[in-house]
């Protein structure tokens, strides 16, 4: 079986849901795996759809769902082909980009628009904000055994303080990278774990302190130094599993 034989396989209906929303989901997860390149030239319509099993109008409103997204573009003569980084990124919401992008350019992010999050909250931050802070944070601590539920009380914690900062634009782009951040944090959580938890522990409650106080420099400091440390504790990890792998 041929790489062209194995993505149509996978990318065959289960008859369960939309069947125009499920290829066009199949193929999106594909193209943002880069298990479908860009430049990748999707096969005729008549044989693909015999391929898959749908039919045309099935097939188009797929392609039309991932027209609309910046996936891919029709080019006369030449059929439908994937776009490249660049044009699926100008195109796609922002969840998409980030679902492209590697663990340093979203700590990167992160490190931007978390830290100005929290110096705005620290100003704007309501007595309703910080009981939720408090409350995420307490539930943080009892969950030290449970990394599912200790990473969902993690990304709540830094969801309110986006909303504390007031700023809607800013909110929907935490919203927005909600899962994409969670999986960050969750995999960041099994990076000499221990240690990570009683420093993400010991950062969050100084954040949440400086935020309570209206110390909106030191809530800023305090949030970069915190999206920072989980970048050098992954570095320093990788540098000492590479040392032993050498030896």
């Amino acid at each position: 079986m041929d790489k062209n034989d194995q993505l149509i396989t996978k990318l065959r209906m289960d008859n369960r849901g939309n069947a125009s929303d499920q290829l066009a989901e199949k193929i999106r997860s594909r193209i943002l795996s880069g298990e479908i390149p860009a430049g990748y030239v999707f096969p005729a319509e008549t044989e693909f759809c015999a391929d898959l099993g749908v039919g045309r109008s099935t097939l188009r409103d797929a392609y039309k769902a991932l027209e609309s997204t910046g996936f891919i573009k029709r080019i006369k003569h030449v059929g439908t082909v994937v776009n490249g980084y660049s044009d699926i990124s100008r195109d796609a919401p922002l969840r998409t980009s980030l679902m492209m992008s590697d663990f340093d350019e979203l700590m990167e992010f992160r490190t931007m628009i978390e830290a100005e999050l929290a110096r705005l909250s620290a100003s704007r931050a309501t007595d309703e904000n910080i009981h939720r802070m408090e409350y995420c944070l307490d539930q943080m601590r009892a969950h030290t055994d449970d990394l599912d539920q200790l990473t969902d009380y993690d990304t709540e914690f830094h969801l309110e303080i986006a909303k504390a900062s007031g700023n809607r634009i800013l909110i929907a782009a935490m919203e927005g990278a909600r899962d994409i951040f969670r999986h960050g944090v969750h995999e960041a959580f099994t990076v000499d774990t221990e240690a990570n938890i009683a420093e993400a522990l010991e950062l969050h409650t100084k954040i949440l302190d400086a935020i309570r106080h209206g110390d909106s420099e030191r809530s800023y400091a305090l949030m970069r130094r915190h999206i920072e440390s989980i970048n050098e504790r992954r570095e320093r990890t990788e540098s000492a599993e590479s040392t032993e792998s050498a030896e």
